[in-house]
């Protein structure tokens, strides 16, 4: 009985441990996250904002699953353009098989103007989101390695084959994991479940930000 209740105290012991190490590493991350924004001569908010929601709704990343919310948002200007990045998560599954994905996403409010709506994403990303789309998916002939990497999705066929010039598919055929969808006219880009650390934040938005530029010389 004795070693019955040891193990059962350090199991609770363990377990509180637990919850203050990770509430400690939580606030750490906050605060380089505030750090960073300052850096970038960004505003930063632990939460998202009805804004934000409302500017996000149309993009099917924020169709997914359920309790969907922004956080750690940082939100100002880059080279002469409005941006966002934040961190989206939702929930699938339900019971023993419930899981909140989260990711970083950068958002680029009419940042796809000149673009059809579409959606670009690894191929794993659209078991997820098949349901939504009622459209085969987009093949570009010209790039072998571009089609093993990725699926591409939109309605208007004609004028997404337009948006991917040379610039843009050479990009993504040498750059795999990245998620892009355009949606009345704003951009957001993000990689599926990735969360970056504060220190990866400067160069997620760089690596954003080309991306963006290779669609607007194509729009």
């Amino acid at each position: 009985m004795g070693i019955q209740v040891v193990v059962f105290g350090a199991v609770i012991a363990l377990f509180v441990w637990g919850i203050r190490y990770a509430i400690k590493a939580e606030k750490q991350r906050i605060a380089e996250l505030g750090q960073v924004a300052l850096a970038m001569k960004f505003s930063f908010t632990e939460q998202g904002s009805a804004s934000l929601t409302d500017l996000t709704g149309a993009f099917p990343l924020c169709g997914i699953g359920r309790a969907r919310q922004w956080q750690y948002t940082l939100t100002g200007k880059t080279a002469d353009r409005d941006a966002v990045i934040g961190e989206y998560s939702y929930v699938t599954g339900s019971g023993k098989s419930q899981h909140r994905s989260r990711q970083t996403v950068a958002v680029f409010p009419g940042g796809a103007r000149g673009l059809p709506d579409l959606v670009l994403a690894p191929e794993n990303f659209f078991h997820r989101i098949g349901q939504i789309f009622g459209y085969q998916d987009i093949d570009l002939d010209s790039s072998e390695e571009f089609s093993k990497r990725y699926l591409l999705r939109g309605k208007d066929e004609a004028a997404i084959r337009r948006a991917f010039n040379i610039d843009v598919i050479a990009w993504f055929a040498q750059n795999d994991s990245w998620s892009v969808q355009a949606a009345g006219g704003h951009l957001a880009i993000f990689r599926t479940e990735r969360v970056c650390k504060p220190a990866e934040v400067p160069t997620f938005l760089a690596d954003a930000l080309r991306i963006q530029d290779a669609f607007t010389r194509a729009a």
